[in-house]
């Protein structure tokens, strides 16, 4: 990868991306970039606070970081990012609900 393109990546990785488990921001020193498989560019994140290491793949679009693609309307995006992102209780307390065996579509 250009260097170029590795410091765009890093950039928007520090950017877009928190620890998942204590939501600190990660440093350029957090962010390790592993190769390039296919049409994904791997990197794995480690958090300076917690030490939590997370890997990610990333869809490369002609050098690029490939745009998120999405079916959203401009409306949804805005209210849905309004919300804040999912929180690991919210996905417990899905799973709790889902798993119960009277749980119904």
């Amino acid at each position: 990868m250009p260097p170029k393109y590795l410091q765009e990546l890093i950039k928007s990785l520090q950017e877009f991306y928190k620890c998942p488990s204590c939501d600190i921001a990660y440093n350029f020193a957090d962010i390790q970039f592993l190769g390039e498989v296919e049409r994904y560019y791997l990197v794995q994140l480690s958090c300076h606070d917690c030490s939590l290491p997370v890997v990610t793949a990333l869809p490369v679009d002609g050098g690029r970081v490939a745009p998120r693609r999405t079916d959203l309307g401009k409306a949804e995006r805005t209210k849905f990012a309004a919300r804040g992102a999912i929180s690991a209780g919210e996905i417990a307390e899905f799973h709790r609900r889902i798993s119960r065996r009277d749980f119904k579509f």
